[in-house]
């Protein structure tokens, strides 16, 4: 099996949507609605990038940078191409993309049961600043808020 080196991380197109879509199902018990990926591959927003591996869409992160802070609002990995290290490039790209380790506050909300995400956010510098109750359904579940501030150390940098 292929490790990270031969995934590319690329701006998605209109024919990746559906591709997302079922990512989207396949990691989220509450997934966004497909509309959502639609306009996200019609190429007028720079807001989400996609991880191909041979030809097929395993990854994507969404999000967005407003002045000095930037927002992940959505990261996922295809269950069948986890534990490659797919996660740590999508999460590094983003960083990269709304304006890098060293200039960029960058916050993000995950479910708290979500363990293997909030140690991929850990090892890149995230820390949990508050908690939002009862913030996601399907179950319902809190949502940890974390920041990483521009300059902190990473393992993945």
């Amino acid at each position: 099996m292929s490790g990270p080196a031969a995934v590319v991380i690329r701006a998605p197109v209109r024919d990746d949507a559906g591709r997302l879509f079922q990512i989207e199902r396949a990691c989220f018990p509450d997934p966004w609605p497909t509309h959502s990926f639609v306009e996200l591959c019609d190429g007028s927003r720079p807001d989400c990038w996609v991880a191909e591996r041979a030809g097929s869409v395993v990854g994507y992160w969404v999000g967005r940078r407003i002045d000095d802070e930037a927002e992940l609002a959505n990261l996922a990995v295809a269950p069948e191409a986890r534990g490659q290290g797919i996660g740590r490039l999508l999460l590094d790209d983003f960083i990269k993309a709304v304006g890098g380790y060293a200039r960029t506050q960058v916050f993000l909300e995950v479910r708290e049961s979500n363990a293997p995400a909030i140690a991929l956010y850990r090892a890149f510098g995230f820390v949990e600043i508050a908690r939002r109750k009862g913030y996601y359904s399907k179950p319902v579940e809190d949502a940890v808020v974390m920041r990483r501030m521009p300059g902190t150390a990473t393992a993945s940098a």
